[in-house]
């Protein structure tokens, strides 16, 4: 939704007073300040903002004004300058101190003010910022859209779960709404209903990519392929277009070159950055839209479009024939990326390398071409290659799921092992099914080296090494499944129950439980889960470990790895004297999370 603060001049009256003004008359308005104004609104509504800006700060000389200070916000927030527009917004009064000529403006203002500091990441100053906006004016829906956004961030999903439903509510046609809530509902893992938000924003403007994009790697988390793939390829086909390959920006009144792709037709024909396009085809473009300029350029494949060109080191107008040809905008990356990968899952290994390189080649820096070719080197049994490009990908999941097969096939066990025990048990979630999946296939490349280890145990407990074997079953231990899981916990409590020394902390497991015990006292739990997460991978035979770091998860809300944490102690303890309140401990955690579910689902 596009937010108008105030009425738009017609282009008739817009031109009488450039006409005025050149003459030296002011019959429109004989006070200098409006005129001003008024021009500054015209440039405004034109999207001319530096223009616009230049007006409106010829009219702040003339005269102070808050009406005046609230359009150069509003003007810089058109930029992307939320720090300047933040500024001026705040001279215009909006701090809740002073009362704006109406309601509906106020509201307004802070709305856009809301905005300014959600994509500064300020969100306690954007919830205030909506708030006042919503006390001004309860319907308006771009107010509860941003407070529903600054909540999202907070982690408050049913809070922004409410806004969403408010502002959907007074602006049932935004389809921007429908896909923030999408995004939340992503996040909550509810890729069902995302999928239903996504299609309603989808159905009011099929074109948008991005909408289209979300649908598709919300159904891509689901393993319903046929339908990504399907809203991936509409994505495709509006992000190509035969074209000249050069980036435009509209400079006074005439189309100039900013960039020039390379290699691209425009390239091939000696288009230049700087140069100002008079004429295309034949026709003066003087005083056209951007987006009609474009559209003039855009044609068919293998057809010519003639530029009228004035370039600085040239005396005389250019003529120079471009041929369009297909342009894959560089914006595409990451859609070649899920589509590759969604060809990977449904075995089109070949198609899936393909697109991976193509979605490499418009962008070699983005995550999803990286993760994409990575997992195609993978299969392809290009193991170094995969390592290289998936090490690059921060945060990300499923990356790391990926780099840890790559260093498995290469036989580097240890590496493989560090790799998936650092990565948050939360973020391993059966409902993301292509990430699952390759979980799955980590875990069988796992099972040599967990065969392997505990054979090694058996032997080592058959010649009285019990401290061996149990370093070996350990090592089993963290990569192994649930269900292995559970059988190397009996073997390490049989050899426990032997010999109650070796329940005994080894010194560099003692040495990072203490320093999560501090942490844990002093209320820093984040840091005292990463100490005992040291502690757990130096002792992973010790029971007690796993059942502090479960408890330190647990203050910190992060319930899957508290149950998983938990669980393991119990297995590894089966007969401790707190099994009972450990077993009800997890019971709590799994409603905790019901919990926060349904509320993030409704």
């Amino acid at each position: 939704m596009k937010i108008k603060f105030w009425s738009t001049m017609s282009k008739l009256k817009f031109l009488l007073i450039v006409v005025f003004i050149v003459s030296g008359c002011a019959t429109v308005d004989s006070q200098p300040s409006k005129v001003f104004h008024q021009l500054g609104v015209a440039y405004y509504e034109k999207g001319e903002y530096d223009a616009a800006l230049e007006q409106f700060k010829k009219q702040g000389e003339v005269k102070e004004d808050l009406l005046n200070y609230a359009w150069i916000g509003a003007t810089y927030h058109k930029k992307r300058q939320y720090k300047d527009a933040i500024s001026y917004f705040q001279k215009a009064g909006a701090t809740g101190g002073m009362q704006f000529t109406t309601r509906d403006f106020g509201s307004k203002i802070f709305g856009k003010l809301a905005n300014c500091y959600n994509n500064l990441n300020q969100y306690t100053d954007a919830s205030t910022a909506c708030h006042r906006a919503i006390h001004r004016d309860y319907g308006n829906g771009y107010a509860h859209f941003q407070l529903a956004l600054a909540y999202f961030k907070m982690k408050l999903p049913e809070l922004a779960v409410r806004e969403y439903e408010i502002a959907i509510k007074y602006d049932p046609k935004d389809p921007t709404y429908y896909n923030g809530w999408g995004v939340l509902l992503i996040d909550s893992e509810n890729y069902a209903g995302a999928v239903e938000q996504f299609k309603k924003a989808v159905s009011l403007k099929p074109n948008n990519r991005t909408y289209l994009l979300n649908l598709a790697g919300a159904f891509y988390r689901q393993g319903k392929y046929d339908e990504a793939l399907n809203a991936v390829d509409k994505t495709v086909l509006l992000m190509s277009f035969a074209g000249i390959g050069a980036g435009l920006q509209i400079v006074e009144i005439y189309p100039v070159v900013t960039t020039v792709d390379d290699p691209s037709p425009a390239k091939k024909a000696g288009i230049k950055a700087g140069d100002k396009i008079i004429k295309i085809d034949g026709k003066t473009i003087k005083g056209w839209k951007l987006n009609d300029v474009i559209s003039d350029i855009k044609g068919q494949e293998g057809t010519s479009v003639v530029f009228l060109i004035e370039r600085k080191d040239t005396k005389n107008p250019l003529e120079i024939a471009v041929i369009r040809e297909n342009i894959i905008q560089k914006e595409a990356s990451p859609v070649f990326g899920i589509r590759s990968l969604i060809l990977r899952y449904i075995g089109k290994k070949q198609e899936s390398l393909k697109d991976a390189k193509q979605a490499y080649s418009l962008d070699s820096s983005g995550k999803w071409a990286q993760v994409a070719l990575g997992a195609a080197y993978l299969d392809n049994g290009r193991s170094d290659e995969a390592v290289k490009l998936l090490s690059q990908v921060k945060k990300s999941t499923h990356a790391r799921i990926l780099e840890a097969t790559a260093y498995a096939k290469k036989g580097d066990f240890k590496k493989t092992i560090n790799i998936y025990f650092s990565i948050p048990e939360e973020k391993l979630s059966q409902k993301n099914v292509p990430l699952w999946s390759d979980r799955i296939a980590l875990l069988e490349a796992f099972r040599p080296l967990i065969t392997s280890k505990i054979q090694n145990a058996t032997t080592l407990k058959t010649q009285g090494r019990y401290k061996e074997a149990l370093n070996e079953l350990g090592d089993a231990l963290k990569v192994a499944d649930d269900t292995t899981s559970k059988e190397i916990c009996g073997s390490i409590y049989r050899i426990m129950s032997m010999d109650p020394k070796l329940s005994e902390l080894p010194e560099e497991a003692r040495k990072y439980a203490l320093r999560g015990d501090v942490l844990t006292e002093e209320g820093k739990f984040e840091g005292a889960a990463k100490e005992y997460l040291h502690a757990v991978q130096a002792a992973p035979y010790i029971a007690k470990l796993y059942f502090n770091t479960a408890m330190i998860y647990g203050e910190l809300q992060r319930h899957p790895q508290a149950i998983r944490h938990m669980k393991t102690y119990l297995n590894l303890a089966p007969e401790a004297p707190n099994a009972r309140a450990a077993q009800d401990q997890i019971y709590k955690w799994e409603f905790a999370m019901e919990k926060r579910a349904n509320g993030g689902a409704e």
